[in-house]
């Protein structure tokens, strides 16, 4: 009675770790991860032999054997799942980091591209201030010039009248002095008794016209 009784023990338990271990596969090929995996069977192998060690010194080695698996199991499971969870973290936080490096690299970029974009813009800018004001410059320029001509051309203008009024008025004076003379002598001829041909003055080249 005793024995059928060990044997239905032993038979659950072997049941029982069988179950396990198949799930523990099960699970692994459906999205356990690597140490997991590798945790919860190494954790089958290793209890299965410590447990069939113990199980052995007190005459219980089957039972020994399938407890070991299937707590070496548990443990090698709850192990290998939080390792794979901190990998997973630590993947998860390298995947942010180079997401955050490359958009940094990609604003960085931008912003050079953008400063090139204001350099050219201003140097554009420049080269067309600088070409529009020589050009207003120059036309100021001429205008000044063609001011100043047309300012100096007509003081010519004046100064040539002033010097040809000048000029007649000399040439008056000359000739009503050498009129005033020859009548003086004419005068002095006639008043000594002698006789003298009086010269019409009509023929002056200013008789007529009288000078200011």
């Amino acid at each position: 009675m005793k024995g059928n009784k060990n044997m239905r023990n032993t038979l659950i338990l072997i049941a029982v770790a069988i179950f396990s271990v198949g799930n523990s596969l099960s699970a692994a090929e459906q999205g356990w991860g690597k140490s997991q995996t590798q945790r919860s069977i190494g954790g089958i192998l290793g209890g299965a032999t410590v447990g069939g060690v113990i199980g052995h010194q007190h005459g219980k080695q089957k039972e020994g054997i399938i407890i070991g698996s299937v707590l070496g199991m548990l443990i090698g499971n709850q192990s290998g799942k939080s390792k794979d969870i901190r990998e997973e973290q630590q993947r998860w936080e390298q995947r942010q980091r180079e997401m955050a490096h490359q958009e940094r690299m990609r604003r960085e970029e931008q912003q050079r591209i953008e400063q090139a974009r204001q350099y050219r813009m201003q140097q554009t800018r420049s080269t067309t201030s600088t070409f529009g004001g020589s050009t207003r410059s120059s036309s100021d320029e001429l205008t000044q010039a063609r001011h100043r001509a047309e300012q100096r051309e007509a003081e010519l203008q004046r100064e040539m009248e002033i010097r040809r009024i000048q000029e007649e008025r000399r040439r008056a004076l000359l000739e009503f002095q050498e009129r005033e003379r020859r009548a003086q002598e004419q005068l002095e001829r006639i008043r000594n008794g002698e006789s003298v041909q009086i010269q019409s003055s009509s023929n002056s080249l200013y008789s007529n016209n009288p000078i200011y």
